[in-house]
């Protein structure tokens, strides 16, 4: 990678707030209602004044849902954004959003304010599926989100799809996968479920109200996915994320290239300066402690050198391009292959990683494993 590209940073702001609680999430998040909203946005505010702007390229607006705020919190935000960045000058600037939050007011907003790309919770096109995992919208939610995004002229548009989801067929997916090849958008993100213990469809499932499909089917819906995608145009660039050329997410791709970035608001994540940090969680904490110390921190840690290698491989290897032995051991001054030996003869000989030309990188049979693979690359001490 370019040296000043190594420079470069992002910027990601955490909206904690949603109008409801999806069964499966287990991010930082709370119901809008009789939230301290408007003192949340300020603290944000003063948040992001304290950051250097100078190398700023990315922008990424996330949560929660930050379609949730209303116009007025909205704006607040966009304006601070733009009084701090410039945006004109930014190589993306993204926005995630509910589909029935994108009214065409809505779109107008978010292009006025200069944002480039507006990535969609979809999930699923069975509204049986979308209210057993408790979303709000329908299916024709997305056609008008889409079609009024596409009338302001946002046409960089991602759609999160899922899979492995409480009785989803494949027939369900496959409907999804067509219904989204119809929009002609240039981005997809798909993900399968992961069960997590502090969610009511751990609860659910658990106690057996609901069934998740077998890791067998599981394994079957992700060669679907890559194979209609892939022949519908979309590149697999990364382990869950498929775009057509030249419209893969930056912001994204900087975290897996290892670039540092700036993490605002209640529980956010950042790395800056060679150190991970994350922010104060609960949003009345996280407005008490920017009122009285201008800082939300909660705990830092400066990545030691063997710690960043380690990065550089469980991060890069999530691409599908994989990661360049040659340029990490300049970088670091090191020998990966002696480093890594025995790591890189066990995927090899097990098929989950191929090495040409001092590029490694995972197989198509390695994308089932990533988990397994990335684990073995931690160095021991």
């Amino acid at each position: 990678m370019n040296k000043n590209i190594d420079k470069k940073r992002g910027i990601y702001v955490h909206i904690p707030f949603c109008k409801y609680i999806c069964t499966y999430c287990d991010f930082n998040k709370f119901y809008i209602q009789n939230q301290p909203v408007d003192d949340y946005i300020e603290s944000l505010i003063k948040e992001i004044s304290f950051v250097d702007s100078k190398d700023i390229i990315t922008v990424y607006i996330g949560g929660g849902t930050p379609s949730a705020l209303n116009d007025s919190q909205l704006r607040n935000l966009l304006d601070t954004i733009a009084d701090k960045v410039d945006t004109k000058k930014l190589l993306e600037y993204s926005f995630e959003a509910n589909p029935e939050d994108l009214t065409k007011e809505r779109a107008a907003i978010l292009k006025e304010y200069g944002i480039t790309r507006v990535s969609m919770g979809v999930q699923t096109f069975n509204n049986d599926l979308l209210k057993i995992i408790g979303r709000g919208h329908q299916a024709n939610d997305v056609d008008n989100a889409i079609k009024n995004l596409q009338s302001v002229g946002i046409n960089n548009i991602n759609v999160d799809l899922m899979f492995a989801l409480p009785n989803q067929s494949m027939d369900d997916l496959f409907d999804s996968m067509k219904r989204i090849i119809s929009y002609n958008i240039p981005h997809v993100s798909c993900y399968s479920l992961i069960l997590e213990q502090r969610t009511k469809l751990y609860n659910q499932v658990t106690s057996k109200q609901v069934i998740l499909p077998t890791n067998e089917v599981e394994e079957k819906m992700y060669a679907a996915v890559i194979d209609y995608l892939t022949e519908n145009g979309f590149k697999q660039y990364e382990i869950s994320n498929f775009a057509k050329e030249g419209y893969e997410s930056i912001h994204n791709s900087n975290y897996w290239h290892n670039l540092e970035y700036y993490g605002l608001g209640a529980g956010a994540h950042g790395y800056i300066d060679g150190e991970r940090y994350s922010n104060i969680r609960p949003v009345k904490f996280y407005i008490e402690s920017m009122k009285n110390k201008d800082s939300a921190k909660r705990e830092g840690n400066i990545v030691t050198e063997k710690e960043k290698i380690e990065e550089e491989f469980f991060l890069g290897l999530r691409l599908l391009k994989g990661v360049d032995l040659s340029y990490i051991d300049k970088k670091y001054n090191i020998n990966t292959r002696e480093l890594y030996k025995k790591s890189i003869e066990t995927n090899l000989s097990l098929g989950y990683l191929s090495l040409e030309n001092n590029i490694l990188k995972l197989t198509k049979k390695g994308l089932f494993y990533g988990n397994d693979v990335f684990s073995d690359f931690l160095i021991e001490d």
